[in-house]
């Protein structure tokens, strides 16, 4: 079973490489925040962290990793879309129990690197929470140059090509695109 959690007490003055994983549960949540329920796991999300003190204030620099089975918005295909994100972040401790009013860190709205810590134990969940929805792919692609399906019959071009005739009559937006060029012509 996983944890995303530090005991405070185990951060020092020297660097020390720390290893956090999350669990099933973790991920439900996750899902759940995300809005993506039939995201399947491939491998669990984890943070390869290296954190020391400086002062009162405590420095994580790493590596935020994971992989999901995602659906590639153009084919419509399955394919496994991997996470590997950098990290680095600066936590202040909390001025007054109400900086941070629940033990772990609060990070700021702002700047997702700085933060507040408060307590006996640093819970990485929010952080590793944060960096994946800011990683979330907004139009999933198997590769980089997928093709897509064929608008008139279905065929997934990445595999095979068909002889369809996609003429400007079935693209919606063609109009569009014709005038933009007459536009242009007219301007030069």
């Amino acid at each position: 079973m996983g944890t995303l959690s530090i005991q405070l007490e185990s951060v020092n003055e020297s660097p020390r490489r720390f290893h956090l994983e999350s669990d099933s549960d973790w991920w439900e949540q996750a899902r759940e925040v995300l809005c993506e329920s039939d995201v399947g796991l491939c491998a669990p999300f984890a943070l390869e962290l290296s954190g020391y003190r400086v002062g009162a204030r405590l420095l994580f620099r790493g590596e935020a990793l994971g992989a999901v089975d995602l659906r590639c918005g153009r084919c419509g295909e399955s394919y496994t879309h991997e996470f590997r994100e950098p990290i680095e972040l600066l936590l202040e401790p909390s001025r007054s129990q109400s900086d941070a009013p629940k033990p772990g860190i609060e990070l700021d709205a702002e700047d997702l690197s700085l933060g507040v810590y408060n307590g006996d134990e640093l819970n990485f969940e929010p952080v590793l929470r944060d960096i994946l929805a800011l990683a979330w792919p907004m139009q999933p692609r198997c590769v980089q140059g997928c093709r897509g399906l064929c608008p008139v019959c279905g065929t997934n071009r990445n595999r095979t090509g068909c002889s369809c005739d996609v003429s400007e009559g079935s693209r919606p937006l063609a109009k569009l695109g014709r005038l933009l060029e007459e536009s242009k012509r007219r301007g030069r």
